[in-house]
């Protein structure tokens, strides 16, 4: 997966600069004659050399239903989709990215059997953004701000989801932050935080700004009472001030060091172009669930109802079949029904990492459940805004999450596989912590 996120042929820098990890998507990631790519290869066998291994003991078996249930969902649209009329093509691209999610979640699941695992991928998580934090400094101060692309210089430097990266990378940087001894530990992992923040801003993705803002507050509810909350919370107490200033002075105004302000202002009382273009997409999406019935919808491979041309996107051949809204897409696609087998892991997830964070017996398997709830949560507001199932940095982080539900709970104590048991189950961790707290 980390060669996944930093393979960049098809970044923005990679397309019209340099792409140095370009190399990795004709070894890795090409298509076979039998259309499954090599990554989903990989994934198949990181769960058959895992098998059965930590046993039924150190599994969440609700998770895994969970995940079934997503997929067979999938499976079943795309399925009505075609044989009602869709582009057997085009539903294929709608619903692969989010199969491969499905598979990765199950892989993560097995492989991930320790709260050292978990760190592991967060640790590789960390260098995927560093690497693509780079790219993006390098491009825009070597390539874009030297005038190189003027008079039409790139609206974003990278890719649309390299923020989600960034801003779990900045949660992940934080959690350590409030838990790490000695400033000097303190002090990269900020000087880190900061220069993804950098990123973050020459990226040039106002949903960015709100992922983070909507992390945060979850990071902080999600943070069990003790010393890392109580240095959260004298932290928000010196910054609200500074805070209060900066909203006051930047509130309307046009300077690159207000932009974070501006895309709240454009989201919550301000309508731009692309706010406009959104909105006339959404209510054709409302039309199509209207049109094909809210239950199913029109099935996968259908183009959505166009109530405007005017925001056509010409260069994208799967506009009309792949919205920005993907909570409304996965309502006019599946309908209701649909919608409700997608949606079910990640509730049954969002439970159990959030007990995990609470009530995990180990630190780093507090800290696991704190990420990977606090994730979720950024994963879905880039689906609301930006084509969150067809990203996937997106469906991968959180496809981890349910991986990290379906079995770190038990490994770390806060999940019996029995009900009848009132020990936890605890087999397989290495960590060696007394027993959970009730």
């Amino acid at each position: 997966m980390l060669l996944y996120f930093v393979e960049d042929s098809g970044s923005v820098y990679g397309t019209k600069w340099v792409a140095p990890m370009g190399w990795l998507h004709d070894i890795f990631f090409f298509d076979p004659p039998w259309k499954i790519r090599v990554l989903d290869h990989l994934m198949i066998l990181s769960i058959v050399l895992a098998g059965g291994r930590g046993g039924a003991a150190t599994r969440v078996a609700p998770m895994r239903t969970a995940v079934f249930v997503e997929g067979a969902a999938v499976a079943f649209f795309f399925v009505w989709g075609v044989a009602t009329g869709g582009d057997p093509r085009a539903a294929s691209w709608q619903t692969y990215l989010v199969m491969s999610g499905v598979l990765f979640a199950f892989a993560m699941g097995a492989v991930c059997q320790t709260t050292e695992d978990a760190e592991e991928f967060g640790k590789a998580l960390l260098v995927a953004g560093a690497y693509r934090g780079i790219m993006c400094w390098l491009f825009y101060f070597l390539y874009v701000r030297s005038g190189a692309l003027d008079p039409n210089p790139p609206a974003y430097m990278t890719e649309h989801d390299d923020t989600v990266l960034w801003v779990v990378c900045i949660i992940l940087l934080l959690v350590y932050i409030v838990e790490a001894r000695g400033i000097g530990k303190r002090l990269k992992a900020g000087i880190f935080a900061l220069f993804l923040l950098g990123a973050v801003q020459f990226n040039g993705r106002r949903l960015a700004w709100v992922s983070l803002a909507m992390g945060l507050a979850v990071f902080f509810f999600l943070l069990p009472p003790g010393k890392a909350k109580r240095t959260v919370v004298r932290a928000i107490f010196v910054a609200v001030p500074a805070f209060a200033l900066y909203v006051a002075v930047g509130w309307g105004r046009t300077e690159p060091m207000f932009k974070p302000l501006q895309s709240f202002q454009t989201v919550a009382t301000q309508e731009d172009a692309s706010t406009k273009a959104r909105n006339v997409e959404n209510l054709g999406l409302i039309a199509t669930a209207n049109a094909y019935g809210s239950l199913t919808g029109s099935g996968w491979g259908h183009r959505y109802v166009e109530l405007s041309d005017k925001y056509q996107i010409h260069e994208f051949e799967l506009w009309p079949f792949i919205p920005h809204n993907s909570i409304l897409g996965l309502l006019a696609y599946s309908g209701i029904l649909g919608a409700m087998g997608f949606w079910f892991p990640f509730s049954t997830a969002m439970y159990l990492n959030a007990r995990l964070a609470y009530q995990g017996r180990t630190p780093m398997g507090r800290r696991a459940g704190v990420i990977a709830a606090t994730q979720m949560v950024v994963c879905a507001n880039q689906m609301y805004g930006d084509m969150g199932i067809f990203s996937s940095k997106t469906i991968y982080i959180l496809a981890a999450s349910y991986g990290i539900a379906m079995r770190l709970p038990a490994v770390d104590g806060v999940w019996s596989s029995s009900a009848r048991s009132a020990r936890p189950a605890a087999s397989g961790n290495r960590e060696g912590a007394p027993a959970a707290r009730s």
